[in-house]
């Protein structure tokens, strides 16, 4: 099966049992992005079934590696069912298991980060990851702008007002001038693409 092929299965795939994946609006931005850091060594949290993963494996440097986690046992088993069809199965890592946790045993360091896990959880995992995070590395978050809810006049309902206050909160860390050059794109749910300065600041 070309890439494309598992690409397209994949999006059905997501549409039938609701997963959340890169909107199309999306995808374009993100190639983008991909294309003009040509990372070498990836962390991704969040796979679900693997289709940003997939997105991004043709688009790494020459030797490029993604090590990529996910929580959902049933999704992280479709991640590597479609991985595993593809021509990129050797240069990716699937993870199963609590990010949090696996974060807290990370080794190596990391050009291009994308926290696509659970969003209320971004700060504390960026604050995790940012040991391994090469000086100039790219940190890349999806839905910071939450339906409109995180930067908009709109209210958030009762049962999202956690999950926005720590979206705040995560743009407010990342849109420290000192630490971070950031931009955030209004793309579908909202993007941020944070250049880490380093660690001497």
């Amino acid at each position: 099966m070309t890439l494309n092929d598992i690409l397209n299965e994949q999006r059905i795939y997501a549409m039938l049992n609701d997963v959340p994946i890169l909107r199309e609006s999306e995808v374009h931005l993100f190639e983008e992005l991909i294309g003009l850091y040509r990372p070498t060594s990836v962390l991704e949290v969040g796979t679900a079934i693997g289709y940003s993963t997939l997105l991004m494996a043709p688009l790494l440097d020459e030797g490029g590696r993604i090590t990529s986690i996910e929580l959902d046992e049933v999704r992280h088993k479709m991640a590597k069912y479609y991985i595993d069809q593809s021509a990129y199965a050797d240069e990716i890592t699937l993870i199963q298991g609590d990010a949090s946790q696996v974060l807290t045993n990370l080794v190596g360091e990391y050009d291009l980060v994308f926290l696509d896990g659970p969003k209320g959880q971004y700060l504390k995992q960026l604050e995790l990851i940012l040991p391994h995070v090469k000086e100039g590395g790219v940190i890349l978050a999806d839905n910071v702008l939450f339906r409109g809810y995180v930067r908009g006049e709109k209210e958030a309902p009762k049962r999202f007002k956690t999950i926005v206050k720590r979206l705040q909160e995560y743009l407010n860390f990342v849109e420290n001038k000192e630490l971070f050059n950031t931009t955030i794109y209004p793309m579908g749910d909202g993007m941020s693409v944070s250049v880490w300065k380093g660690h001497n600041q």
